[in-house]
């Protein structure tokens, strides 16, 4: 009986190097998979100042729906948050490269014709 053990010893030490061996590669892209997938995505907030000190116009308000469904349709980022207040609105995007996303985002508030009122600052690394 031990001298069974003893011949499947080499068997198992064979099926864990067959195992080791040829997980590796596999193991290394999971972990780097989950690396990116945990880091945070910066964030850039955007804010576009009114021709008035009042509240947004519901036409205002629908150019903010807009330029933030243009956002995500052509994959520039994604939207986290909207707000609007007296003078303001504003919107915060999630995007994975800034020195891409901010250029992008610019052309879109350019078409709306808000660029020169506008402000975008990068708010998290």
């Amino acid at each position: 009986m031990a001298e069974a053990g003893a011949k499947g010893a080499p068997l198992i030490l064979l099926v864990a190097i067959i195992l080791f061996v040829g997980c590796r590669g596999e193991t290394a892209d999971v972990v780097k998979r989950t690396i990116a997938e945990t880091r945070q995505k910066t964030r850039v907030s955007v804010q576009i100042r009114l021709e008035k000190s009042d509240l947004p116009a519901p036409e205002e308000l629908d150019q903010q729906r807009k330029m933030e469904s243009q956002i995500e349709q052509q994959h520039i980022g994604s939207v986290v948050k909207s707000e609007s207040g007296v003078g303001y609105y504003d919107f915060t995007v999630e995007v994975d490269d800034t020195t891409t996303a901010i250029p992008r985002i610019r052309t879109l508030l350019a078409n709306a014709g808000v660029l020169n009122r506008s402000t975008i600052k990068i708010v998290s690394p």
